[in-house]
């Protein structure tokens, strides 16, 4: 089968019975690339057209040859400056002639229309076009690509095929014939314009823009060999270097090729195993379907252009830009979130909907299989009471701009009501964001995509959340980091209000560092969000379901069973998995983002400890502690080598890569060590650039962001008076710097110029690679990145190995919850026949119940006094007791949520209760006796080592942490 067949007698019948467009003959298209007679059908017979096209018809004494021919050339002129058949289209829904206003597309889901007007869009194919150019009376150039897309007599792009059985295929050859035909057209226009003396250069320009228009103003460009099928969007990025090589006389495209195959990428398969016909169909679906197509016009291409601030009002640029536009893999994904929209809105009303589903899945497994998995899976809280989708997107993937993406299409989501009157399927589309430099690029996307401000809130508080929800606005922004907990935002009185809406959160980011704190513990906003809407009253009252799509590099287990997909079809498969993937490993090997581990340089920094003199010797053994890190990270004549060596490599490396752009990140162990490597830095940086040839660095600034803390100063005094919002424009701004961080901006922060990573503190897990993952990403001129470790032993070379292992390819889960609660039943049982409980829970209780008593201090300082004396008496049973306790609240913790639990486990007296024990335990065993730190000493010496690294040891079946909400006392 040649790619005649293919085409002929399975492509085009496709295109015509499955996707209802027209056949029409090569010999109809114009050079203009418009096919004429569609374009007279559609503004002279449709039903917006009619009345103004007769009106026009007038204006030019019947004449619709002279009519279209000036509509044709209007068109001409407000395409070349498109950069788009997409842009240009949305842009020109409607086109006014002679001050009369015709459509040239029409939009589906029309509040007054519905999918009527839709209808009238005429989807042409055309076969073997034979594009040909001429110029001055002869043909210059001229190519015949296989299959040729139009709407409404306007062209949208093209397709090359390729047939495995004639040993073509679409990754080598279909690319390579697409990227030559371009080629070769640079190369004519490069002899026929670029070098001919004659033209000025808006004549060359005005001659690119209508000569080159099938390849620079496709929408896409596909190629497809049945098996594989590619996309591209952005071959005019290549023209510069191509008409480069052109005109130094070269006609060698290889390197070209290279680069340009980089983006030329597979479009994925929701099916992968299904027939070839049915992939083709699927993936022909997805790039040219009729409502696949008003998506481009619509959702997926804009011109982004940098945003500036005016008079305090954020504006863009007046600027050519940049297009974007999604890789396959970015649109897939956000056209597969779309899809489980419909899926879940379809089935909303069914609470049985994924136990049903399973069931069908299961068709052929044993019954006693069959029934365990059913069990199983109903037990499991996942999509019952909110629906969520979590996505596992490496760092630098674009995560943006699929939100801005997926929120444009919520946004005008409809769906008939039951009155069949078509009505807004979320009253609000939430992006919830957790830091001023993602709240800033929100801002920058919400204006390319020609989103204006009024359609716009955000809530920061109590107040501004509730005044969203009251408002007619349809898109909030949920600035967290000014919000301080997501549990204040959700109280009672929010829930109550939002039980009768239907809403969707897009978070941006599901993991963030604990505030201030110098731990590298990561709360999951995924987490905070959704445990209000498990509560029962709000089950209870709910009408429709609310929605959460979270967006992560890191999904620990606990967020895949709470949030993920059920995949436990078999014994051997993992559990939960996440909704739709993009791995690190993935987007590294497509060279989207660098590879972090190529360049990690250890620095060692030796310290020696030693025992602090006893002037007792001889009377008394005095005891001693072990030095902690903080007498390691804090040492200041550590920090004051390290800040050395950092400055030096500051001025003699990073600021000079990037094409002199460079910049990096120090990320420190604690506030005060971060204010002791400002100051110190700073002094050995100003010292370096008094030197001449590192002069030109002098203006790079030394910025420092971390939480504020009572204990500490304010981090804005520490920059001169600048706010942590001017800090990062102030980085982003500037050629060169150096941002000096404790938690914050670890994660989510965005600067494709960080080029270095200094890391004075200990990074593991989910820390490390949200860490790591601020210097990968990709930049003009920017070919690698570097991470300088100065942790203690170099434990982070280690510790970045291990998380990479586990985070840089799809991550699943066997969290197995039901085991988790075998244990629980054991210790529920066990806590409530214990001596602790049985003399003291009854007494307990007549106090808590009882509201006099309550506020009767003596009643508490009774029952502690008498408590207190059994924990002395009963040494080891109470030991036993509360480790039990203990155990019991990190399971309950770990697992509460996950899956469906009685009252009885987490029954709010009974926690109290245990709770107020294991604080009378720990005070009463809390040692008294002061020991003396060990003495640290720097001593002076620093320098690269090599670092032995381990294969990371097969993960143990023990449970992860519980990461996200925890109950105030919860942990024992």
């Amino acid at each position: 089968m040649n790619e005649l067949h293919l085409q002929d007698k399975f492509l085009i019948p496709f295109f015509r019975d499955g996707l209802g467009y027209k056949e029409v003959k090569a010999n109809t298209v114009t050079q203009s690339l418009i096919i004429e007679e569609d374009l007279q059908a559609f503004i002279s017979d449709t039903e917006l057209n009619k009345k103004p096209y007769e009106q026009l018809l007038k204006k030019y004494g019947g004449n619709k040859q002279k009519l279209l021919a000036d509509l044709i050339a209007l068109i001409q002129e407000r395409c070349g400056s498109s950069r788009n058949k997409a842009l240009f289209i949305n842009a020109n829904k409607a086109i006014t002639l002679q001050g009369i206003k015709l459509h040239l597309f029409y939009t589906s889901d029309s509040v007054i229309h519905d999918n009527a007007l839709f209808e009238e869009n005429i989807f042409s194919v055309v076969q073997e076009l034979p594009y040909k150019y001429n110029y001055q009376g002869q043909q210059v150039f001229s190519f015949r690509p296989d299959i040729v897309l139009f709407v409404n007599g306007i062209y949208l792009g093209y397709s090359e095929l390729k047939s495995n059985y004639t040993s073509q295929n679409a990754t080598k050859n279909g690319r390579g014939k697409v990227i030559k035909d371009y080629f070769e057209a640079v190369k004519v226009y490069h002899q026929q314009f670029d070098s001919n003396a004659m033209l000025s250069d808006n004549e060359k320009l005005a001659y690119r823009k209508d000569f080159l228009k099938i390849f620079e103003k496709a929408i896409h460009i596909t190629t497809t060999d049945i098996g594989e099928t590619f996309v591209i969007r952005t071959l005019a990025d290549y023209f510069d270097e191509m008409l480069a090589t052109c005109r130094e006389g070269k006609f060698d495209r290889e390197e070209i090729e290279k680069k340009a195959s980089t983006v030329f990428k597979p479009y994925p398969l929701l099916n992968p195993d299904a027939d070839k016909k049915d992939k083709l169909k699927e993936l022909f679906t997805a790039l040219y379907g009729k409502l696949f197509i008003e998506k481009e016009i619509l959702y997926y291409n804009f011109i982004e252009r940098d945003v500036y601030l005016n008079k305090g009002v954020k504006e863009v640029k007046n600027e050519a830009g940049h297009l974007i536009s999604p890789r396959p893999k970015q649109k897939f994904g956000t056209d597969k979130i779309m899809a489980k929209i419909d899926e879940f809105l379809a089935h909303e009303q069914e609470p049985d909907y994924f136990e049903q589903l399973l069931e069908k899945q299961l068709a052929g497994v044993g019954e006693a299989k069959k029934k365990e998995l059913l069990e199983k899976r109903k037990a499991y809280s996942n999509n019952k009471n909110v629906y969520s989708l979590l996505m596992q997107y490496a760092a630098g993937f674009g995560k943006s701009n699929i939100i801005g993406w997926s929120a444009l299409q919520l946004k005008d989501l409809r769906r008939p009501d039951s009155h069949g009157k078509s009505e807004y399927v979320y009253d609000k589309i939430m992006i919830v964001v957790d830091r001023l430099q993602l709240r800033s690029q929100i801002d920058s996307l919400m204006l390319n995509m020609n989103i204006d401000n009024r359609m716009v809130k955000e809530a920061t508080n109590k107040k501004t959340f509730q005044e969203a929800l009251a408002s007619d606005t349809r898109l909030v922004i949920v600035n967290l980091q000014k919000f301080g907990s997501v549990r204040e935002m959700l109280d009672a009185e929010v829930l109550q209000k939002l039980a009768s809406m239907r809403i969707v959160f897009l978070i941006d980011e599901i993991h963030r560092s604990n505030s201030g704190d110098q731990h590298e513990e990561m709360i999951s906003i995924f987490d905070e969000l959704q445990s209000p809407f498990d509560n029962s009253a709000y089950a209870g009252a709910c009408t429709k379901k609310n929605l959460i799509i979270g967006f992560t590099a890191t999904p620990d287990d606990h967020s895949l069973a709470r949030f993920g997909e059920f995949s436990g079809y078999a014994e051997s498969e993992k559990l939960w998995r996440p909704f739709d993937s993009y791995t690190m490993k993935e987007a590294i090997e497509d060279g989207f983002i660098l590879n972090p581990l190529k360049n990690i340089v250890p620095v060692a920094s030796k310290m020696l400890f030693d025992l602090p003199s006893n002037p007792l010797t001889g009377f008394t053994e005095k005891e001693y502690k072990d030095a902690q890190k903080k007498q390691i990270y804090e040492n200041r004549d550590r920090i004051d080598a390290i800040a050395k060596y950092v400055a030096d490599l500051l001025v003699k490396d990073v600021y000079r890569q990037i094409r002199g752009t460079g910049k990096a990140m120090l990320a420190v162990h604690s506030i005060k060590a971060a204010i002791a490597y400002k100051e110190a830095v700073s002094k050995h940086f100003n010292a370096l650039v008094q030197q001449p040839k590192f002069a030109k660095y002098a203006e790079a600034p030394i910025h420092i962001v971390y939480s504020a803390n009572q204990d500490e100063q304010n981090a804005t005094g520490l920059n001169g008076g600048l706010t942590e919002e001017k800090v990062l424009e102030s980085f982003a701004l500037s050629k060169n710097g150096l941002i000096i961080v404790v938690a914050k901006l670890q994660t989510g922060f965005d600067e494709k110029r960080l080029h270095t990573l200094f890391l004075d503190k200990e990074i593991k897990g989910i820390s490390a690679i949200q860490t790591i993952s601020r210097v990968n990403r990709t930049a003009k001129y920017k070919n690698d990145c570097k991470i300088v470790d100065f942790s203690y032993n170099n434990v982070n070379v280690q510790n970045i190995k291990d998380a990479f292992e586990h985070f840089s390819d799809v991550v699943v889960s066997d969290f197995d919850p039901f085991s988790d609660k075998k244990v629980l039943d054991v210790l529920l049982s066990e806590l409530k026949k214990s001596d602790t409980f049985d003399k003291f829970f009854t007494v307990f209780m007549s106090i808590y119940k009882d509201a006099a008593k309550r506020d009767d201090p003596e009643s508490y300082l009774d029952f502690e006094s008498s408590l207190k004396k059994y924990i002395d008496a009963n040494p080891q049973r109470t030991a036993d007791t509360k480790a039990k306790a203990a155990q019991y609240f990190t399971i309950l913790n770990r697992i509460e949520y996950v899956i469906d639990l009685d009252a009885k486990y987490s029954e709010p007296s009974f926690l109290f209760f245990w709770r107020k024990f294991n604080t009378l335990y720990n005070m009463l065993h809390r040692s008294e006796d002061i020991k003396d730190p060990i003495e640290v000493y720097f001593d002076n010496q620093i320098g690269i080592i090599e670092v032995v690294t381990y294969e990371p040891k097969e993960k143990k079946k023990a449970q992860s942490s519980r990461r996200g909400r925890i109950r105030s006392g919860w942990a024992i």
